[in-house]
């Protein structure tokens, strides 16, 4: 087979799939075996010019034939390595009883299966060179029977016993180049499908989109034999790219797969003029190391021209050095469009061929993938209402209500105050209790409400809250920060919203502070957060990392969980009775990519 069949030919769907064929073969040897049998042994014994050598042969031939029937059902490991001698077999078992019954005889037709066989098993070139070989047998084996049986084997003259020979081996050479091409074609397309149908398999909606694109890019990697791939995607509706990477094959360790949101401009070097549908380049020796031999393709498959190609330096410098890339566009409905490109890949000598089989698994996959991102999107759309409704429900119900008891109870305590006042004390305390659960349903509201931020929403949405912090606690509360946009991707920027709306409400349910300081900077390449306040601190004076705190099972633990989930930092300054300061560190070269 060649180079691109070989990548792809490991894995159990595969083996299966070659034990089915041999399975199959086995039974088509034995069925051959059976009939060439019998057709010799009810034909006259003088017809045949050494008819009782091709009995016997014939009967050698199906006692193998049942042997290896036997062989593939119980031990169809060992069966794979004994590929190669069970085809020489067949070869010389065909060149014996077609020339034991004469070059034109019926039974010219024993070379069909071994085509076959070398057509599936290792590709074109070995059907052809098994026709050379059958040829060769034919030949020799003629040959001797002219020398050894002269009077009984040529019963025409010279020159129609060499005309037969000639034809026959003419023939064989045809059909062994036309039975193994198409096997080849088939084989190709099984070992094509059992891919696709592998990166389908791997489409999981409850492992999420990343996970999904990372097994699928690892298995498209591995079928190309490709050290790396890069997958750039382009959100038509939202205007945003997408750059997928995965690490080069030989340092696959951790993640195998992350993601950078490309800037404005950024896309151009990955989607750029002309368009095609799939090119493979080449790096040709030169002085710049700039020159490449490119072969194109359009949509359907047609070769485009591609001499006057110059890939962007841009795209150089991201790939790295390599030798070779494939490339294939997409287009997923009216949302998506990108390209995906293969690095270093072994494409063998047809690369056109290589660019039709890429282009084809990539039209399959894609819309595979695009439905678990759409599935996805739709969970999460559902979700968001879902807690948007019971949210509502929240403000348009429980706290309506708890809020006109407040009032009620308020009311009534200003009429006893008078008459009953150790009464209207306990009134105001039960007020005073019903005030702290109305901001905590509140609380509890915001925190159900849907928060989707973008980039450039982060810091208006924290001042918002503090704000809102300060209106409904009376507790002074101040957001101080020099940044109009953090770096951080929308899945950090929710993640930083929700760690200072949890510092808040600690804030007021266990500190008792008069003041609270909320600060946001960039320094050093990360996203610092802190939250002071001068309430009564943590139990402990000092200074403790995030090592220390979940060594000691100290400090909020949600925020704890929240930060080590987005691989920050968490460092605690606590002066008990004076007050704490929380020091949040996110890694921006981290959290940039996760878009």
């Amino acid at each position: 087979m060649s180079n691109l069949n070989a990548s792809a030919s490991q894995g159990a769907p595969l083996r299966a799939q070659q034990h089915q064929i041999e399975r199959a073969l086995a039974m088509a040897r034995m069925f051959v075996a059976l009939v060439a049998l019998a057709v010799l042994f009810a034909t006259p014994r003088s017809a045949p010019p050494y008819a009782d050598l091709g009995r016997l042969v014939a009967i050698a031939y199906a006692a193998f034939a049942a042997m290896v029937i036997i062989v593939v059902q119980t031990r169809p490991t060992t069966w794979i390595a004994s590929r190669l001698t069970v085809h020489v077999v067949d070869i010389v078992a065909a060149a014996a009883l077609t020339v034991a019954t004469s070059a034109n005889g019926p039974f010219f037709i024993l070379f069909l299966p071994p085509f076959l066989a070398a057509g599936l098993r290792w590709g074109c070139r070995a059907a052809i060179a098994t026709a050379f070989a059958g040829a060769l047998l034919l030949g020799i084996g003629t040959s001797v029977g002219e020398m050894v049986f002269s009077a009984s084997f040529a019963p025409h003259d010279d020159r129609t016993a060499q005309f037969f020979v000639v034809a026959a081996a003419a023939s064989l050479l045809i059909g062994g180049s036309v039975i193994g091409y198409i096997a080849d074609a088939v084989m190709r397309l099984c070992i094509e499908s059992v891919a696709v149908t592998s990166m389908i398999a791997s489409a999981d909606v409850r492992s999420g989109l990343k996970r999904t694109l990372g097994s699928v890019v690892q298995s498209l990697q591995k079928f190309f034999g490709a050290e790396r791939v890069l997958l750039v995607a382009h959100d038509r509706a939202s205007d945003k790219a997408f750059l997928w990477d995965t690490a080069p094959s030989s340092q696959v360790t951790g993640d195998p797969i992350h993601c950078v949101q490309l800037e404005n401009g950024e896309l151009s070097p990955y989607i750029f003029e002309p368009h095609a549908a799939a090119f493979h380049a080449l790096r040709q020796r030169s002085i710049d190391g700039a020159r490449f031999d490119v072969v194109a393709t359009d949509a359907n498959g047609a070769r485009l021209h591609a001499e006057s190609w110059s890939l962007p330096k841009e795209l150089l410098a991201a790939v790295g050095p390599f030798s070779g890339v494939l490339a294939i566009g997409f287009d997923l409905g009216r949302e998506w469009t990108g390209r995906v490109f293969l690095v270093n890949p072994i494409v063998g000598s047809n690369r056109r061929r290589a660019l039709s089989v890429a282009r084809r698994i990539v039209q399959q996959v894609g819309p595979t993938v695009h439905n678990v991102y759409l599935t996805r999107r739709l969970r999460t759309e559902a979700v968001a209402a879902e807690r948007g409704r019971v949210a509502r429900e929240l403000h348009d119900g429980v706290i309506q209500g708890v809020m006109g008891v407040e009032m009620e109870v308020a009311a009534l305590s200003r009429r006893l105050s008078r008459e009953a006042p150790h009464v209207a004390a306990d009134l105001n305390r039960l007020n005073g209790l019903l005030r702290r659960e109305v901001v905590t349903l509140r609380e509890f509201m915001q925190q159900m409400k849907p928060l989707d931020l973008a980039p450039d929403q982060l810091v208006d949405t924290l001042a918002d809250f503090t704000q809102r912090f300060q209106r409904e606690t009376g507790i002074a509360t101040r957001f101080v920060t020099q940044l109009d946009r953090v770096a951080l991707g929308p899945h950090a920027c929710r993640e930083v919203a929700r760690i200072v709306g949890e510092a808040l409400i600690n804030v007021r349910r266990h500190s008792g502070a008069q003041n609270v300081y909320v600060r946001l900077a960039s320094i050093d390449g990360d996203c610092q957060l802190s939250i002071e306040d001068d309430g009564c601190g943590f139990p402990f004076a000092g200074r403790k990392s995030h090592a220390e705190l979940e060594a000691s099972r100290l400090g909020p633990f949600v925020i704890k969980d929240r930060v080590r989930l987005l691989g920050g930092q968490l460092n605690i300054e606590s002066q008990p009775g004076q007050g704490a300061r929380l020091e949040i560190a996110v890694p921006l070269s981290t959290h940039a990519i996760h878009a």
